[in-house]
């Protein structure tokens, strides 16, 4: 990296030091380039450590029934897909994009448009666990779990009917009442159907972002802590990229920037849909730590085994507008909610309560190209809640972008300038 004005680099810059631009900066490296990563707080934030801890085959959120369902509880502060009355008009262009890509036949096709980082998503994980990253994570599948038979039949269906499009493994048989207790002893009384989806992954998302860091700095890549980028301009065979008092020049630029990617497209002419939903977690010490990441279907809630005595409780989509939430009442919100479903949790014994803003987009698919009339600025960004899963796929494909490896056309399913209905 150079500073000043005159110089040229052939190094890259990754602007964003969560969990996608430290995935970025982990293949990019891997290539053989040098890499600077600018990050506007401590790295690793946002939504990088206090997420589900979940690895799944990434399905976008709108789908059918979606709509239907948040409307329920539109305005609700204890739903789990939340609409502050004083954002709402101008949550009005997302809701009806959001509504239209839950269409049947626009989430078929953007289930196998997802399917192409999910193809990529396993495999890569294992690649990264031999450089020592994500040594912790585990593969004992997802325990989906309802209160009522009708929604539990409702989830398994879709599970198989994905299985016969190969889109995900073959979920498990139906289990019911006492026999759902047996096999998962964690499990309330509230918890009266349920099925496995195998395949599924999980793991502490802080653990698995301390051990890429250190990878990479073992590696030689350099990081800029508490360094908020301003602006960003492709000026000839650089990027100039102005961050504090300093201006830095790098050869290609990837925004990895969350929901804040946004505003640094901005001045480049380029506006894209994506809006900011916070999400919230916090962890508590069951008697019966779960064998299983377990998903709430009715309360919409996951709760993630972290370790031997932390178990991660995660949920709710609050649109305020804002990158900043309400913890305490959004918290109490899943408290409530989640009670019925988990046996023998202290809820008042909460530790690690987290908020951070996802980077929502319309259609549920993430922005992996270059921003429109730049050549050398790749945009990966709007990864909805899906970060942790996406983080390995996407880094090696903005990787592949940058260095040529691969074309635009090939990531066309997630490009800027895709139709998104609105």
């Amino acid at each position: 990296m150079h500073t000043g004005t005159g110089e040229t680099s052939t190094e890259i810059g990754i602007i964003g030091g969560g969990i996608m631009g430290l995935c970025t900066a982990y293949f990019l490296e891997r290539a053989g380039r040098s890499v600077t990563v600018l990050e506007r707080g401590a790295l690793g934030g946002g939504g990088s450590r206090g997420n589900g801890g979940q690895i799944v085959f990434a399905k976008p959120l709108p789908a059918p029934g979606a709509v239907e369902n948040g409307l329920k509880h539109l305005f609700s502060k204890s739903g789990a897909f939340y609409v502050r009355p004083q954002s709402f008009v101008k949550m009005i262009p997302f809701l009806l994009g959001f509504s239209l890509s839950s269409r049947a036949s626009t989430y078929r096709e953007s289930l196998f448009k997802m399917d192409e980082l999910n193809r990529l998503t396993m495999g890569l994980f294992d690649e990264m666990k031999l450089d020592g990253i994500g040594t912790e994570i585990q593969e004992t599948g997802n325990l989906r779990c309802f209160g009522d038979e009708k929604s539990a039949v409702a989830d398994h269906a879709a599970a198989l009917t994905l299985a016969d499009l190969e889109l995900s493994p073959r979920p498990r048989d139906l289990m019911a009442g006492e026999t759902l207790r047996r096999y998962e002893p964690a499990l309330g009384q509230a918890s009266r159907w349920g099925f496995v989806q195998p395949g599924l992954r999980w793991g502490d998302p802080s653990l698995f972002v301390d051990q890429l860091i250190a990878h990479l700095r073992g590696r030689g890549v350099r990081f800029l802590e508490q360094s908020e980028v301003e602006t960003v301009r492709e000026e000839g065979d650089t990027v100039s990229v102005r961050h504090g008092d300093r201006t830095s020049r790098f050869s290609r630029v990837v925004v990895t920037a969350g929901p804040w990617s946004r505003s640094l497209l901005r001045p480049m002419g380029t506006r894209i849909k994506m809006q900011p939903g916070m999400g919230y977690s916090f962890s508590v010490a069951p008697k019966v730590m779960p064998r299983h990441t377990v998903v709430l279907g009715d309360a919409h809630v996951g709760a993630t085994p972290m370790d031997a005595t932390r178990l991660r409780i995660a949920g709710t989509m609050d649109f305020s507008g804002s990158f900043r939430g309400s913890p305490a009442e959004k918290i109490a919100a899943i408290v409530q909610s989640s009670k019925p479903y988990l046996a023998d949790l202290d809820w008042e014994a909460r530790i690690e309560e987290w908020s951070a803003p996802r980077p929502m987009t319309p259609d549920g698919l993430p922005y992996i190209g270059f921003v429109p009339n730049r050549s050398r600025i790749v945009l990966a960004s709007g990864h909805n809640m899906l970060g942790f899963t996406l983080g390995p796929a996407t880094g090696f494909r903005a990787a592949q972008l940058v260095t040529g490896e691969i074309t635009p056309a090939t990531m066309a399913s997630f490009a800027l300038k895709r139709r998104i209905a609105v």
